[in-house]
């Protein structure tokens, strides 16, 4: 990387880090480029060389976040006995957006459709990207934990489908402060050993039923 380019990435991350700090003190989506500018201690023309819009900033938040999340969770896994991975990688996904509630509400922000429609074709490219690379993760991890049961590829999409909405209720729940208001931190968690629970129960549950269903199919047909 060329003295030019390291510097590029330098200021970048510069920004990146003005933005954060100023989030985490007054609402997102107020704070506008010039202040972030301000908190980073350069012009705010400069800001736009890197990020031509706030939705380009939040998006490349979320982007590193991410990328640095399923590298922990990776970790994470290669440290578990298959059989309790999945479960408490989703539980320790739950503790880091609860732990920061200002990247779970930009997190939220960033999944919408109508957001990612208006990214340049590079930032849709690294959602993409991500996506797979997640799917790819939790569908490996969640094989482990059902025992190789021997689902198709399309099963452990819907299987994954319907623990991401529930997972992403929750986080919805979290990043309004809805939950927040009306306990206290270690009933939080409760209530989220109590989710993740039901993703575990749910995912077995209908793993078990597919099985079956493919059982009935195949004795139907004999």
């Amino acid at each position: 990387m060329s003295f030019h380019d390291q510097q590029f990435e330098l200021r970048q991350q510069a920004i990146l880090q003005a933005a954060l700090e100023l989030f985490r003190v007054k609402p997102w989506d107020r704070v506008t480029i010039a202040e972030v500018a301000v908190q980073a201690g350069i012009g705010k023309g400069t800001v736009y060389k890197h990020f031509p819009s706030k939705e380009a900033l939040y998006a490349q938040l979320v982007i590193n976040d991410s990328q640095a999340n399923i590298a922990e969770f990776r970790a994470l896994h290669a440290r578990l006995p298959k059989h309790e991975a999945m479960r408490t990688v989703t539980r320790h996904a739950f503790a880091k957006l609860l732990d920061d509630p200002v990247m779970a509400q930009l997190f939220m922000h960033c999944d919408r459709p109508d957001f990612q429609e208006r990214l340049d074709p590079e930032f849709r490219q690294q959602f993409d990207a991500l996506e797979h690379e997640y799917l790819a993760f939790f569908t490996s991890m969640l094989n482990d934990t059902l025992g190789n049961p021997g689902l198709s590829v399309e099963d452990y999409e819907r299987l994954l489908w319907s623990a991401d909405a529930c997972f992403t209720g929750a986080m919805a729940r979290v990043a309004a402060g809805g939950i927040g208001h009306l306990c206290g931190r270690d009933e939080l968690d409760a209530y989220l050993d109590q989710v993740t629970d039901f993703i575990m129960a749910g995912l077995h549950g209908m793993a078990g039923q597919m099985l079956q269903t493919r059982v009935e199919g195949t004795c139907e047909s004999c």
